[in-house]
């Protein structure tokens, strides 16, 4: 087995020192606090995979960097989301954003901070993958077509309402219609998706997405608590039973936007010529 990569000790400095540094008080740290806490923390994670030679930074550096550029406009649609009128002036529906720097810091704060979520997501689902090998593979199966045609025209719906009817109360919705949607798009369009990996009989993506998602929204919420550039959540339902600023019932969203994650990085990034390798493990 491979050793650990130098770059797990570096963003293990980077996010250990980042989080010491806002807690002493230090301005431009305590504000960047997200961004660079979770440079930090993809890589830890990516630094941990070069054990397995599994490192997307040694083996796969253009394959990083198209997952931190396709993580912008994949936050960007549910940022959308959360602000549907926000052409209107009408005020967001479930997060607001505190003590953001004035423009252009600001943008690209947003983009750095919004850059780091997909690879984080990704990365860590692969470190945690081999934890559920010993009963997430079995029988796998042909999945009819017909699935897929049921997935999108259950998310599709799902996706357009919270759009055309904003609602504080369809938070729940937003979170389930992209996976649903998206994983019938990419299984009827032959892209990798989950349901192949059913298929095949295996189910460690699935799980490991799940896990990966409630770690990374964990960290997410706790690095938010210790910023002054940060979030706070104003939602209709037991928001006030809290851990750090998100509502305990919100946790329950992080899994399945892991699995959004997952399908909407699969989906554009196998637009482009050259397929994700990563995706082939």
């Amino acid at each position: 087995m491979a050793r650990i990569a130098w770059w797990f000790w570096l963003g293990l400095v980077l996010f250990l020192g980042s989080i010491g540094a806002s807690l002493a008080g230090l301005g431009w740290v305590k504000q960047n606090l997200t961004p660079l806490g979770w440079t930090g923390v993809v890589l830890l994670a990516d630094g941990w995979l070069a054990r397995r030679g599994e490192s997307w930074l040694a083996r796969f550096p253009w394959e990083l960097l198209w997952a931190a550029v396709i993580s912008i406009p994949c936050w960007l649609l549910f940022e959308w989301y959360n602000s549907p009128r926000f052409f209107r002036g009408e005020p967001p529906l479930w997060w607001h954003y505190q003590g953001l720097p004035p423009w252009p810091q600001r943008g690209f704060g947003y983009a750095w901070a919004f850059a780091t979520i997909t690879p984080a997501v990704l990365l860590w689902a692969q470190l945690l993958r081999p934890a559920f090998r010993r009963w997430g593979q079995g029988r796998g199966g042909k999945v009819p077509q017909e699935v897929g045609w049921v997935l999108v025209l259950v998310g599709a719906p799902m996706a357009l309402l919270p759009l055309l009817w904003p609602s504080p109360y369809f938070a729940a919705d937003v979170w389930l219609a992209w996976p649903v949607l998206m994983e019938g798009v990419n299984f009827l369009a032959g892209f990798p998706c989950l349901l192949q990996s059913f298929e095949a009989g295996d189910r460690t993506r699935f799980f490991a997405l799940l896990a990966a998602g409630g770690v990374c929204g964990f960290i997410w919420e706790s690095l938010n608590m210790l910023a002054s550039a940060r979030w706070v959540y104003t939602v209709p339902f037991a928001g006030e039973l809290k851990l750090f600023e998100m509502p305990l019932l919100g946790y329950f969203g992080f899994l399945p936007f892991a699995a959004a994650v997952f399908d909407l990085w699969a989906f554009l990034r196998w637009l482009f010529p050259r397929p994700p390798e990563p995706l082939a493990r």
